[in-house]
């Protein structure tokens, strides 16, 4: 059993688990992006907390840069499973939860993209919403070096998770944050407490990233133009 699953009572959700090749679908977005390189190297973290896990693309690939920087660090991957609310009101989103019985089972797809990779050793699932989990990581004391937040996209949700992961974000953390830019409400919600936490906002290609500590910034270097589509929902037009 790993430090972490010991450390929240979590059963090994991979013994026993056989991979389903027809289930394994290395389907993200912005999964590769140079902040996470940039936070690692950077924090070199025990811990990274991933709130927005959908099919694992984003956790595999921090798994894989702990690994080839010999860090041993391992990555908490929040997320209920369920679907965002762009898999009720976007007509044709539905099937992207592959549900059984009216059920989501995405939640099947995320474990054999891990297990395929081999990152199960690194990887600790916590099927929850985001905040019943961050209240018991409180209780617990539980602080990660990264936290990336990639969940709802609706600007008042997007608010509560900033403000409420942030507490978990050690001293010399760095918070990357997802959709910045491309989705109106997060980009809001990110600036919104950016200036209540008296922090910059440094951001690039969809992402951005936040320091905890005050005195902490980044240089940046711009080598590509890229376009995006801007998404909105019901809530946010």
């Amino acid at each position: 059993m790993s430090d972490l699953r010991r450390l929240l009572g979590l059963e090994d959700c991979f013994e026993g688990f056989e991979v389903d090749p027809t289930r394994v679908d290395m389907q993200g977005w912005n999964s590769r992006h140079p902040f996470f390189d940039v936070a690692i190297s950077l924090v070199k973290p025990s811990l990274i907390i991933e709130l927005g896990v959908w099919k694992g693309m984003s956790s595999i690939h921090m798994a894989k840069l702990l690994k080839a920087k010999k860090l041993p660090g391992q990555i908490l991957s929040i997320d209920t499973w369920l679907g965002s609310s762009n898999h009720l009101a976007i007509s044709g989103r539905r099937s992207e939860l592959m549900p059984e019985f009216g059920y989501p089972t995405v939640y099947t797809t995320f474990l054999s993209n891990v297990v395929s990779s081999g990152h199960h050793d690194r990887i600790v699932p916590l099927a929850m919403d985001g905040n019943s989990a961050a209240y018991a990581l409180k209780r617990l004391q539980i602080k990660a070096g990264v936290i990336h937040i990639d969940a709802s996209h609706e600007y008042g949700a997007a608010l509560s998770d900033f403000r409420t992961y942030w507490p978990l974000l050690a001293d010399d953390g760095i918070l990357i944050a997802d959709d910045y830019g491309s989705w109106p409400g997060v980009t809001r919600a990110l600036l919104e407490f950016a200036a209540e936490q008296d922090r910059p906002v440094f951001t690039s290609m969809g992402k951005a990233l936040l320091p905890k500590h005050p005195t902490m910034g980044f240089e940046m270097q711009f080598v590509k133009r890229k376009d995006y589509k801007r998404s909105a929902t019901p809530s946010e037009a």
